[in-house]
């Protein structure tokens, strides 16, 4: 049996712990750690773990660990978990420089532990059959990606997402890579990339919502929209494949208030074809945004000592092609 603690007891969390409970013939929850003990003991209570303040005093009890904290904090606690001997699974981003991304994939690698960053829409059955059905070639080659996050965080306190030094940047560094890393899954390498960014009445530093454009080497176009200010979110996640002979549609949207309800709001999942004839729903679930996929891909690795699909080194290009965007958009005036 698998022993896993978790760091970071905040409101993602129960995302993770759900996907656990549904892996507990492979793994075990040994501690959740937060040095806000409140989060931690609510946690502790309904999971049966031990409640710790600092995640340090319980390391020689796990094999690997989870990290859910803010993005400012993931290079020194990922290298204080890989130097105790741990795998980790890491929420996403990687770092918030290529220098402290840099540090953690050498570090990783000397100690031969698994690092993986958990970016779970590729993960996705739905995603997955997505993928399949562009492969597959019969709808004809792919010209475009055109990927869509709606999200509302108006009125919500955003504590240290407002703020560039803890966040990274803004939306597009925090959570278009969603979209992005599902781009590159399908298209491949990039070949160019820009962004443009403003903020839309959200109190934050950077950009609350962003939109860019890639040039993909296989020459796919890809588009991302992202925004955190939307008036009510409508669609949350929509992947759009123009293909030479049909449009392919996956669309995932909460059937409830996802903020207020988090693990336990239920989900609507389709993707539908549309070509000269007429639009059908191909496929449908109510799958959402559900970790196990993923979860159980870290196990895997951890157990095989397989690369995993995210390593660090992927979610590195990440960071560097976003990097790269942002600089463009400073020196043109395109981004706030």
């Amino acid at each position: 049996m698998h022993r896993i603690g978790l760091i970071g007891c905040g409101w993602f969390a129960p995302f993770h712990l759900k996907a656990i409970s549904q892996l507990d013939d492979r793994v075990h929850l040994i501690w959740v750690a937060d040095p806000k003990t409140d989060n931690a003991s609510r946690i502790g209570k309904e999971t049966g773990a031990r409640v710790l303040s600092d995640y340090k005093s319980g390391l020689k009890d796990v094999d690997s660990v989870i990290i859910i904290v803010p993005h400012n904090l993931h290079h020194l606690i990922t290298i204080d978990c890989l130097k105790a001997g741990k795998n980790v699974l890491l929420e996403k981003p990687l770092a918030n420089t290529l220098a402290e991304a840099d540090e953690m994939i050498a570090t990783a690698d000397r100690a031969k532990l698994t690092l993986m960053v958990a970016y779970p829409h590729r993960y996705r059955k739905s995603m997955q059959k997505f993928k399949q059905l562009i492969e597959m070639g019969h709808y004809g080659s792919l010209i475009t990606l055109d990927g869509l996050m709606d999200e509302s965080l108006q009125g919500y306190a955003l504590d240290w997402l407002s703020k560039r030094d803890t966040l990274g940047g803004g939306v597009y560094f925090s959570s278009s890579p969603h979209m992005l890393d599902v781009m590159l899954w399908i298209a491949g390498p990039v070949r160019f990339v820009s962004m443009v960014g403003t903020r839309g009445g959200i109190a934050m530093e950077g950009e609350d919502t962003a939109a860019s454009i890639i040039k993909f080497k296989s020459g796919v176009i890809g588009i991302t929209r992202h925004t955190w200010a939307s008036p009510k979110s409508n669609i949350w996640y929509t992947m759009r494949a123009q293909c030479q002979k049909a449009w392919l549609t996956l669309t995932t949207t909460p059937d409830g208030d996802l903020f207020k309800q988090g693990a336990s709001c239920l989900w609507k999942t389709q993707i539908t074809k549309l070509d000269k004839e007429n639009e059908t729903v191909i496929y449908e679930s109510d799958e959402g945004l559900d970790l196990k996929p993923e979860i159980s891909h870290f196990l895997d690795c951890v157990e095989t000592g397989a690369t995993p699909q995210t390593d660090g080194r992927k979610a590195r290009q990440l960071i560097e092609m976003i990097q790269f965007a942002y600089r463009q958009a400073e020196y043109s005036g395109a981004n706030v």
